[in-house]
């Protein structure tokens, strides 16, 4: 096949409708660029935006009740362990530009983003020198003045989720955890606060009131009049800022009944924006909350009696009060301008059939809430200002805003209140005001006519797409997206930025999926990753490098072979190379090829394997399962053939294969507000459902391993792995207790072997050669020995543990090491358990 015949486009559209995939679309690039007409992946937000992504997400843990963590934790520390040494294995630099690694469309290096370490969500800074950030999943790090090298300070807390980090006025560093996306992986333990940042370390001595906020996404933290006040999804919270801080918060404001545990819970009291009105003493406050889709709460609120009361504004001018959506607010310094960024619930809902769900910028030249409101910004006008979003540039339906529910910041110069940079998908600046704007980071340099394949002269006003936080400090702008953390000088006529993501310590990967194969020298680790596409480690390598851009997910590498691999660009879009990935600067390549089957309803992150007692036969599974039996040898997705059709619907959770005997695990309704389980097989010679699970004493949550005993040839003996909390913290949907299950008879009878395993949900398991079972959860490792099923213990010798990032897929290398990969903390591995 010709070269150019695999330089296809890949755009996933989403129908916000049916919260379900519309398809992919080829779309032609900017005229004149030598890419065969076609541009590579755009990232997805790795589902965040995509909403049937956040639905996944959050269905696998579904609502949790406060206190959830804090249980399992205790139950954590009270739990045996196994000595073991876990040492990450992600610490060189991760280069997304790789001049070598460029194969389109699959790769999005020489793209610009340069280096990358993950989701950025909280950003502080202060005049010394000393910069905190905080990882959406990897915590916080801080790094000292006039050095490059970063160190974690809050490993000791169960949730590496920063949702927001800021320095109060006394020098305090803040700490809100519980990332403000609507991901399952973003679960908050509450607020916490370090008197002396500059030396000290997070612990759960540090927390800021008791358990009422675990559980709880936060989107910001204020503070006036000796008090902080706290955004977050489930309406507004106060506590003293200068007492004692073991006292409970107070929920001062939330506009709806949320005692139910139903839908009403999952989307009411979204507070997506609190500001205090400078000059005001801490009076007068506004917030905005509001739900991505039309609710009737979705609104702007405001007190002037120092948040003891709030009222619903009615705003005038440019912005309609019955089309209010997510938003962030900014005041000027002085308090005399309001700057409003806004989602529109209206397009919201017409979602991949839009170029935008940006309701536009706005600014209340007054100050009040009330407005009124002139729009300085729509999307037409942002991709105009040498955006690469531009229509004509990116393609259709993927204009400035379209994530607007996603990605957002609004920050005023505090020394000039007409300079205002905004975040959405890029970064963009106005120093009037809004009147007119610039693109200063752009998403990519793709389509522009300074890149070519083999020339690249574009300015630097280029880094990672997705922006979630922003501060200015002096003279500098901090700005965290789904790449890392960059900065630059906020001077007019700046054109460049400085990467920070390869500065040692640094360390905030989220991984979905890890494979190892061997290559000369050592073994290759190959990682799907959330926004920031499929890593590659190699020995002889001085980075990591990314053949596959995008968002990764599931990965299935050759162990005899570690340059042969497959991975994943969301919703079953498999991509093959045999190669490494390697394509020389400067030449068309198809190092890397699509085999991509051809299913109508996979997740966002679809499994798919080898099966582990024939490694040239592979299964996937999206709303159908399918089988490949050409496996390296594939040139197409018309190698891989239909099985079994789960059902409209449904789509695959978890997958295994073992002499072609197949078990999947799935869901359908596949949200958190509304879930059903089941699991498949062809055990026996048919393909079957095996029905209700509850019937057979089995949860109702998420399948999300399903793993076949190797010592039983006949695959009839499979454990069933479910993620989420038991019932005695599941709000709403998700039922049963238990989370690892065993069946030795096809599916007919299951037993539940948690035994002494802590409530904490689970995402993977292997089993080694000599029969123990390992099982990765949302805090550690577990362990249990062949024939003691219900007797389990920690991996990990105490001060030699993964850091408590969620642990998301597990797999045995070829080196005789078992790897964890992780959604915020990279790879990890250790010695294999006996």
């Amino acid at each position: 096949m010709p070269a150019a015949a695999h330089r296809v486009r890949m755009f996933v559209v989403v129908a916000a409708a049916a919260l379900a995939v519309a398809g992919l679309v080829t779309q032609n690039a900017a005229v004149g660029t030598p890419r065969a007409g076609l541009l590579p992946q755009v990232g997805v937000a790795g589902g965040e935006s995509a909403n049937n992504g956040i639905d996944q997400m959050a269905a696998k843990r579904g609502l949790v009740a406060p206190g959830a963590y804090s249980a399992a934790v205790g139950a954590l520390n009270g739990t045996s362990r196994t000595p073991a040494t876990w040492s990450e294995v992600t610490t060189k630099p991760y280069n997304a530009d790789d001049t070598d690694y460029d194969a389109q469309p699959a790769s999005n290096s020489t793209g610009g983003a340069g280096y990358v370490t993950g989701r950025i969500t909280g950003i502080a800074a202060d005049a010394a020198g000393y910069v905190y950030a905080g990882g959406a999943n990897g915590g916080v790090f801080r790094r000292a003045p006039n050095s490059t090298t970063w160190t974690p300070i809050s490993d000791q807390i169960p949730s590496l989720s920063t949702g927001y980090l800021t320095l109060a006025s006394d020098g305090s560093l803040w700490l809100a955890t519980g990332e403000f996306n609507f991901g399952g992986y973003s679960v908050g333990v509450g607020v916490f606060r370090l008197q002396y940042p500059r030396t000290q370390v997070f612990t759960m001595a540090s927390r800021v009131g008791q358990s009422e906020l675990e559980s709880t996404m936060i989107r910001k933290l204020v503070f006036d009049s000796g008090n902080v006040w706290a955004a977050t999804s489930r309406g507004i919270w106060k506590h003293s800022a200068t007492g004692s801080f073991s006292t409970a918060w107070t929920r001062v404001f939330a506009p709806v009944d949320d005692s139910d545990l139903g839908v009403t819970k999952y989307s009411a009291n979204l507070t997506t924006a609190i500001a205090v009105q400078p000059g005001t003493n801490g009076r007068v406050m506004v917030a905005d909350i509001a739900y991505w889709a039309q609710t009737t709460y979705n609104g702007f609120y405001y007190s002037t009696d120092y948040g003891v009361h709030w009222v619903r504004a009615n705003p005038g001018g440019a912005i309609n009060p019955k089309e209010i959506g997510p938003a962030d607010m900014a005041f000027s310094a002085d308090g005399k301008k309001l700057y409003v960024v806004m989602e529109s619930p209206a397009l919201a809902s017409k979602q991949g059939t839009v170029n935008s769900i940006l309701a536009g910028v706005f600014v209340s030249n007054n100050g009040s809430i009330a407005g009124p409101y002139s729009q300085i910004a729509t999307s037409s006008k942002l991709a105009n200002s040498n955006s690469a979003m531009k229509q004509t540039e990116i393609g259709k339906a993927y204009q400035p805003g379209v994530q607007a529910d996603y990605n957002r910041f609004l920050v005023v110069d505090p020394s000039n209140p007409n300079h205002v940079y905004l975040g959405l998908e890029e970064v963009y600046e106005t120093w009037d005001g809004g009147n007119t704007w610039n693109t200063v980071g752009r998403y990519w340099n793709f389509g522009l006519s300074c890149w070519t394949l083999t020339t690249q002269t574009c300015d630097g006003n280029v880094v990672h797409s997705d922006q979630h936080s922003a501060t200015i400090v002096g003279n500098t702008l901090w700005v965290g997206n789904d790449g890392g953390l960059y900065s630059r000088s906020i001077a007019k006529g700046t054109t460049t930025w400085t990467d920070h993501s390869n500065e040692p310590g640094l360390h905030a990967l989220q991984y979905y999926s890890v494979g190892v194969g061997t290559v000369p020298g050592g073994v290759a680790v190959w990682g799907g990753l959330q926004d920031n596409g499929v890593s590659l480690l190699k020995p002889e390598l001085s980075t990591m490098v990314s053949p596959e851009g995008g968002d990764g997910g599931d990965t299935l590498t050759d162990p005899s072979d570690g340059c042969r691999s497959v991975g994943e660009y969301v919703f079953l879009t498999l991509q093959m190379t045999t190669n490494c990935g390697f394509s020389p600067f400067g030449s068309v390549s198809d190092a890397v090829v699509n085999i991509a089957p051809n299913d109508p309803g996979a997740q966002f992150i679809a499994p798919f394997s080898a099966d582990i007692a024939d490694p040239n036969y592979w299964v996937a599974g999206g709303e159908d399962i399918w089988e490949n039996t050409k496996t390296w040898a594939s040139t197409s997705g018309d190698d891989w053939t239909k099985l079994y059709d789960l059902g409209a619907g449904h789509a695959a959770t978890s997958l295994a294969s073992e002499n072609h005997v197949i078990w999947t695990g799935w869901c359908g309704i596949c949200s958190a507000r509304a879930f059903t389980a089941g699991i498949a097989t062809n055990y026996g010679g048919t393909w079957h459902d095996l029905g209700d699970l509850t019937a057979l004493g089995l949860p109702n949550r998420t399948v999300s391993a399903m793993t076949i005993d190797p010592s039983d040839p006949t695959g009839a003996t499979v454990y069933a792995v479910f993620n989420g909390f038991s019932q005695p913290w599941a709000e709403g949907p998700g039922s049963g207790h238990g989370h690892v299950f065993v069946t030795h008879d096809g599916g007919a009878t299951w037993t539940d072997v948690d035994g002494n395993l802590p409530d904490i949900p689970a995402s993977s398991m292997v089993i080694t050669p000599s029969g123990t079972r390992v099982v990765a959860t949302d805090l550690a490792v577990f362990v249990s020995p062949a024939g003691q099923d219900g007797v389990w213990t920690r991996l990990g010798t105490a001060g030699h543990d993964i850091p408590m990032a969620v642990i998301t897929d597990l797999s045995i290398g070829p080196d005789g090491y078992l790897y964890a990969a992780t959604y915020g903390r990279g790879i990890w591995r250790t010695a294999l358990p006996s």
